[in-house]
């Protein structure tokens, strides 16, 4: 007996479920070990109180109406809802009856189990059930089954509105009737596949109850475990719109790569991180797949990579497009693009960027040649106005002398040629004259004459005149500007007392003129021209080389064809003609009208040797016609009375002396720190100027070379 005990005693203590006694009144008194298990709370914890308390409020009307049926005699068995100590809610189930004293009910005694995880799970499974029923209900796509005779078994709502039919009329239609003729046998394939493969995809046409193609993909599975016969379980998506909208693609795609094919323009994609992910007609060579998945750092130089990259970026922080000029270099050339980017939106967001880039790098170039060239029409305008403005006598050489029909005729000679010519003679002997008509006469006639005085530019100006500076080339370069030589491009090029152009100089003007090329002050970019050039002097340009003011290379470069004009007192039979010339014209100006010149007048006129030359002697003409106040020319031959008394007595002679005898001490040398223009307080092209006016000659100052002894 004592065994049967410890034998209960142990099932009570060990199981799971719960047993407890209560009295008449619903107190507990006794309750075994597995309640703390189940509800938390241990045994001491719960005898003596009353059972309602861990019970839920809704349920514990019923559940004292079952004990009561059980103290009658009626066993009761009840699930209802209790707290565990934690606060969580459990799910039990109580089977009790009557405890029996002398045949009397003096209790309840009675057994609970634990329902928490079993109610729980069904619970799951239930409101899975809900929501796969909710999705298969309102889902887009179709979701079916069939078996693999083409019979459809279950059909979601979602195809049966799509093709206007109802679910009960579907299920009675043969899926082979449901696609379209030219796709049935595909169908009958697919059933094939299927069986064999346990899975298939791809497409499939349907027709709608109104006669509309449908395009569905569709990815299916065969079930055959579980089920009595083999069941296809399938899902398929419309993709009607999306096949029409590629189709229109391909089409606007193709017409795209048409429109583009052969244009300078490129188009291409970038994602987030500024990678390529299409591109078409790139400009710069290389392939499209060369781009794909490759940033601007992988395909461009660190600077131009930092460049593109910071527009890009700006696209993609502020979401508004831009359009601006970037350049790359392609193939080691500079190319310019005009680059169009706007923001790449999908449901709102920036996903990347699409631009555009068409290659103006032609048309840069033309623009910056148009602009150079409307520059340089623009200055040859200015400087040809100025020119026009100084009253020059373009082709006027006025005269019959020999002398002046030997230098003509070497002018003719050599105009039709290219050939660079050195016109030499005293001042005022018409040397710019000469130049303009060898001009005039050559085939560069329609073309610019420009011309440019070396003794009247400041020696530190003149290399900036004659070859042009850039903007920032020196403190006040604030613009371009061409020079004298770029501006006579193509035509004539006049050099105008070339022997005083500064030795630092010379060796840019021979490259120019062996070359035809030379560089901008302040740029490395080698311009090349074509020029005839044209220089004058009134100096030896053998003497000053021997004095090493002029280069020697210089000197033979310039002096290819020479042509002397003779002064005017080496052509005196010219002076009448000139004299009626000259009053003719300035009588025209003032207005006068002068119909006689003396004779006397035109006699002495004739006599003077007129050390300025014709210069000299248009300005006496020009003095002349202002005094005169009737028909007669008024001639002030008191002037050149004047210039002709006693020289020796003069201040003119003095000056000639004191020159003279600086240079004997100086052994003929002019400038340098020892030279005579120094010890004069003069600079060099002024001292040229005096020894000319002065009428001073190389051989008055500089003894000749002693004879050596014979042997």
């Amino acid at each position: 007996m004592a065994r049967e005990e410890d034998l209960y005693h142990s099932l009570l203590e060990n199981h799971d479920f719960v047993v407890f006694r209560t009295d008449r009144a619903g107190v507990i008194t006794y309750v075994s070990p597995a309640v703390e298990k189940i509800s938390g709370y241990r045994p001491d914890e719960i005898a003596g109180r009353h059972f309602g308390s861990f019970v839920h409020k809704d349920d514990l009307p019923a559940l004292q109406a079952g004990l009561q049926s059980a103290l009658q005699g009626r066993p009761e068995a009840r699930e209802f809802r209790a707290w565990h100590r934690d606060g969580s809610l459990l799910w039990l189930l109580g089977s009790s009856l009557a405890e029996i004293e002398d045949g009397v009910p003096v209790g309840i005694i009675g057994i609970i189990s634990d329902l928490t995880g079993h109610h729980r799970t069904e619970l799951a499974l239930r409101d899975s059930e809900d929501r796969y029923r909710d999705l298969v209900e309102n889902s887009q796509d179709l979701l079916c089954t069939h078996d693999l005779q083409g019979r459809l078994l279950s059909i979601n709502p979602a195809p049966a509105r799509l093709l206007g039919y109802s679910i009960d009329e579907l299920l009675k239609i043969p899926m082979r009737d449901l696609v379209t003729p030219a796709f049935r046998t595909e169908f009958d394939n697919y059933l094939a596949r299927i069986a064999k493969h346990g899975s298939d995809s791809g497409y499939m046409a349907v027709m709608t109850k109104a006669g509309e193609e449908r395009i569905w993909e569709y990815r299916n599975t065969l079930r055959t475990q579980g089920v009595r016969e083999p069941m296809v379980r399938g899902m398929a998506h419309d993709i009607t719109q999306r096949r029409l909208a590629e189709k229109a693609l391909r089409t606007s795609e193709e017409r795209f790569r048409v429109a583009l094919k052969g244009s300078p323009i490129a188009v291409f994609n970038q994602d987030k991180n500024l990678r390529y992910t299409w591109i078409y007609n790139s400009q710069t060579g290389r392939e499209e797949n060369d781009y794909l998945g490759k940033s601007d750092a992988e395909l461009f130089s660190p600077e131009e990579a930092e460049r593109l990259s910071q527009i890009k970026r700006q696209v993609l922080e502020s979401g508004t497009g831009t359009r601006q000029e970037v350049s790359v270099t392609v193939r080691a050339k500079r190319r310019y693009f005009d680059l169009n980017i706007e923001p790449q939106r999908e449901a709102g967001n920036i996903q990347g960027i699409i631009c555009s880039a068409m290659d103006i790098t032609e048309l840069r170039e033309k623009t910056d040649q148009l602009r150079d060239l409307n520059k340089r029409l623009s200055e040859e305008k200015l400087y040809l106005e100025d020119e026009l403005g100084a009253e020059y006598n373009f082709g006027e050489i006025v005269g019959s002398s020999e002398a002046l029909k030997r230098a003509l005729a070497r002018v003719k000679t050599v105009a039709v040629t290219d050939s660079t010519v050195l016109i030499l003679g005293e001042t005022g002997t018409g040397k710019e004259l000469v130049a303009r008509a060898i001009h005039s006469l050559s085939s560069r006639s329609q073309n610019s004459f420009i011309k440019i005085n070396c003794a009247a530019v400041p020696t530190g100006l003149l290399e900036s005149e004659l070859f042009g500076y850039e903007k920032g080339a020196f403190t006040h370069a604030t613009s371009q500007k061409l020079g004298r030589m770029e501006l006579a491009h193509k035509g004539t090029f006049f050099m105008d007392e070339v022997g005083d152009i500064p030795l630092e100089v010379q060796p840019k003007l021979l490259r120019a003129l062996e070359d035809q090329e030379f560089e901008r002050l302040g740029s490395s970019r080698t311009i090349r021209v074509d020029v005839r050039m044209i220089a004058a002097t009134n100096h030896d340009l053998l003497a000053r080389v021997s004095e090493r003011e002029f280069r020697e290379d210089l000197f033979y470069r310039l002096n290819v064809f020479p042509i002397r004009m003779p002064p005017l007192r080496d052509r005196r039979e010219d002076i009448p003609v000139l004299v009626r010339h000259f009053v003719s014209r300035y009588a025209a100006r003032f207005g006068k009208t002068i119909e006689n010149i003396p004779s006397g007048a035109l006699q002495a006129l004739s006599r003077w040797d007129w050390p300025g030359n014709v210069r000299e002697l248009e300005n006496f003409i020009e003095r002349s016609v202002i005094l005169s106040r009737g028909s007669t020319l008024a001639v002030p031959l008191s002037e050149l009375k004047e210039q002709v008394q006693d020289p020796e007595d003069n201040l003119e002679a003095a000056e000639r002396e004191h020159i003279l005898k600086i240079l004997r001490e100086c052994g003929g040398r002019i400038s340098g720190e020892k030279g005579a223009a120094a010890r004069l307080g003069l600079n060099r092209t002024s001292l040229y100027s005096r020894l000319q006016r002065l009428r001073i000659s190389r051989s008055e100052y500089i003894d000749p070379p002693e004879q050596e002894p014979e042997p």
